[in-house]
């Protein structure tokens, strides 16, 4: 009987998740191998899928941030990385694919919505162009590499998603970020909203929640935790400019087949198992420098067209990152998203298994 209550609700609470997101039925992924600070303990993570993207949890809520032995430079400070919430992580980056979809979508709207000229550079970023009211990609793009925006336009393409990809034009303006704040006072000060809504399904994360999905590992220091170097579960910078079949480590080159579509380097993750952590595009936070400087966020990891290698001032070593000004392109996108949670409904049903099997007894 016990065996089979078990089992009811597990069904149960998947069944529930999947009603819930959309989501296909979770897999397991495998994190990472060995840094020379130490061995990573390989972690089975639950991989749930929604609107096309993998997401993992990053759990261990509560953890520290860095300290000062753990990192080169800090452009915000010390103590980045702690977080006392549990939250998902996209797997991997944005594709151009993902984002041409968001575009199509809003460009109906789009004018009325934000008086701006249908091309702006902010919302179509390097790989579309706009003729007339067309949107097309520009040659040799592939729709699986890291597509760029700007902070403005990723706010509201989790907006979207946020109200299930609704094509009513409230849908890409609020529920997440409140884009009527998103202007410029006469001092030259700006009024973005700081950090998103309490009940948002998806977000960009913060610095912290990047920081830690990145560099944290659980199982480091023989279990007390602690955050590597780089984002690859390792000490040890990840080379580029190679292929993966020719000891390539991340989606970096400035030769003509770069950059490669997101998640082509699987054997460079994170300690959560997070791909293009370094490569591919670096990746907006919500996070500001200064609350008094709302047009100016904080990105993690380096791009594609980052070919440095082991250099002292890497964006990827941890505590580094980069920043940008809201309304350029000059940055990719990584999902975060809130942690399902079982419906009321599972729990009557488990309740009522419970009384049932009492009674039988």
């Amino acid at each position: 009987m016990k065996r089979m209550m078990k089992q009811m609700m597990k069904q149960m609470t998947e069944q529930a998740l999947n009603r819930m997101t959309g989501a296909a039925a979770p897999a397991l992924a495998f994190g990472a191998g060995v840094g020379l600070g130490g061995p990573v303990l390989a972690q089975a993570v639950p991989v749930e899928s929604v609107y096309g993207y993998d997401f993992v949890t990053i759990g261990d809520a509560g953890n520290r941030g860095t300290n000062e032995t753990e990192r080169r430079w800090d452009v915000l400070g010390y103590g980045h990385g702690a977080v006392n919430h549990e939250y998902r992580m996209a797997t991997k980056e944005v594709t151009v694919g993902q984002w041409f979809e968001f575009v199509q979508a809003y460009a109906p709207v789009f004018a009325a919505n934000t008086g701006r000229p249908f091309g702006d550079p902010g919302f179509i970023g390097s790989t579309l162009s706009v003729t007339g009211s067309q949107v097309e990609l520009r040659p040799n793009i592939s729709m699986g590499r890291a597509q760029n925006m700007s902070w403005e336009y990723a706010a509201r393409y989790v907006n979207w998603l946020h109200n299930g990809k609704s094509n009513e034009p409230a849908a890409f303006e609020n529920g997440v970020y409140d884009t009527s704040t998103f202007t410029q006072n006469p001092d030259g000060s700006w009024n973005h909203q700081a950090a998103h809504n309490p009940d948002a399904k998806f977000w960009l994360p913060t610095y912290d929640e990047w920081t830690k999905a990145a560099y944290w590992d659980p199982a480091k220091e023989n279990g007390e935790g602690g955050y590597w170097f780089f984002p690859n579960s390792s000490d040890a910078d990840s080379r580029p400019g190679l292929l993966p079949g020719e000891g390539g480590e991340r989606n970096a080159g400035d030769g003509p087949l770069f950059p490669l579509d997101v998640g082509s380097f699987a054997d460079t993750q994170s300690p959560w198992g997070l791909l293009d952590m370094m490569g591919g595009e670096s990746e907006w936070t919500e996070t500001a420098f200064r609350l008094d400087h709302l047009d100016q966020r904080a990105a993690g990891g380096s791009a594609w067209y980052s070919d440095q290698y082991d250099v002292p001032f890497s964006k990827d070593f941890v505590g580094t990152g980069d920043g940008g000004t809201v309304y350029l392109a000059q940055f990719g996108l990584r999902l975060a998203s809130a942690v399902p949670t079982p419906t009321t409904a599972v729990i009557v049903a488990f309740a009522g298994v419970v009384i049932l099997s009492r009674r039988r007894v």
